[in-house]
């Protein structure tokens, strides 16, 4: 028997908690502590049918196997955020009948399906921003082309340009070869986090705890280098730090080593876009193909940053992006006229004017707008 559900219903304000909707007491232990610790309440129905009032209200619903068919019986209808999700253990346990997922899922219409605990960061994210009723921040990068470009300055006023405006920024130097953006940042005596007091944490890190937890100014939150316990920033931990960063603030800025790591590779993938930052000179074009060359194989969209008197590329030079872009010319995203004073006002926490603001600030809408995802990500990050 079909249940009574009222389909105009769909847009109308969010239910205060999500819905699990299993009998299973193992699916229920493995899902509801990860929606208590991101904050997220979620109401467990062990009956099909005690959904229907919740169905299209709750922010999210979740299905276990063993009411899926009920649920397809009683005709509940598609929406967004439905979530067919077992145990691997459920899976092990009765291997016949994994086969009946995927046709459950759906005649579900599910948007989702996952198996817990492998799926445990993708629920717990998915519990966070529902939560925070945000979606990740989007992620930028700034690479220098080649020595002395400028590309932590220009990521440092990019940073602290987008905090002015009001948004949250995490600013993620994983540069290991510069001075360390927290003393560029005026910012090196103020206790926090540095790479090397995350680097040995273990498991998932909360969002507001990483920000509370940094050196910062005002809206502005650093993570860069200690210079008295220099260390390499493994992959998987710039993936948590990344992951909570994105989740607890408006714009993640991340200052790109030239030459590239496996922990940059996946910043660079996660990137809206890689700034390339051509300093003035005859041979600044020249040096800075083999960066662009390295991070055009994890992000199609890479575009140069003039500093000072630098010129569009002179003909003669290529242009080592992806060869999937197959670009002519490479697009020239901003230029940041030559001001003495901007390290120091950075360093002060001062506001530059006149043209040197509209053009930081035009600069970090450009290198922010939203483009369409590339074929060429050989990693696994998220953008």
């Amino acid at each position: 028997m079909a249940a009574i559900l009222d389909r105009t219903t769909a847009t109308a304000a969010p239910a205060a908690e999500s819905i699990l909707v299993t009998a299973d007491d193992r699916l229920a232990e493995a899902v509801l502590p990860l929606a208590a610790a991101a904050g997220h309440p979620v109401r467990r129905i062990d009956h099909a049918p005690d959904a229907a009032a919740t169905w299209q209200r709750a922010p999210i619903v979740l299905v276990g196997p063993d009411l899926g068919a009920a649920c397809i019986e009683l005709g509940f209808p598609a929406r967004e955020h439905l979530v067919f999700c077992t145990t691997v253990a459920w899976l092990g346990n009765d291997p016949a009948d994994e086969s009946i997922l995927w046709p459950m899922a759906f005649q579900l219409q599910a948007t989702s399906v996952i198996a817990l605990p492998a799926a445990d960061k993708w629920l717990s994210d998915l519990f966070t921003r529902t939560a925070r009723d945000t979606e990740p921040a989007p992620v930028i990068a700034a690479v220098a082309g080649h020595g002395g470009a400028g590309a932590s300055t220009i990521a440092l006023a990019a940073a602290g340009s987008a905090a002015r405006d009001g948004r949250r920024t995490v600013l993620i130097d994983l540069d290991p070869t510069g001075g360390g953006i927290d003393a560029a940042a005026g910012l090196a005596s103020q206790p926090g986090w540095r790479w090397p007091s995350l680097a040995e944490g273990s498991g998932l890190l909360e969002p507001e705890r990483l920000l509370d937890g940094l050196p910062r100014r005002g809206g502005l939150h650093l993570i860069g280098p200690d210079p008295r316990n220099p260390t390499d920033v493994p992959a998987d931990v710039f993936d948590q730090v990344l992951r909570a960063a994105r989740l607890a603030a408006d714009l993640v800025v991340v200052d790109l080593p030239r030459a590239r790591t496996e922990a940059a590779a996946h910043a660079a993938t996660a990137a809206r876009s890689v700034a390339v930052v051509i300093g003035p000179g005859e041979r600044s074009w020249e040096a800075a193909r083999s960066v662009t060359a390295a991070y055009g194989l994890y992000n199609a969209h890479l575009g140069a940053v003039l500093r000072g008197d630098a010129r569009p590329r002179p003909a003669g030079v290529s242009w080592d992006g992806p060869r999937e872009a197959d670009w002519a010319e490479p697009p020239v995203w901003g230029a940041i006229p030559t001001d003495r004073r901007l390290p120091v006002l950075l360093r002060q926490g001062r506001v530059p004017r006149g043209r040197l603001a509209r053009a930081v600030h035009d600069l970090t809408a450009e290198l922010s707008r939203e483009r369409p995802r590339s074929g060429l990500a050989r990693t696994g990050a998220v953008r």
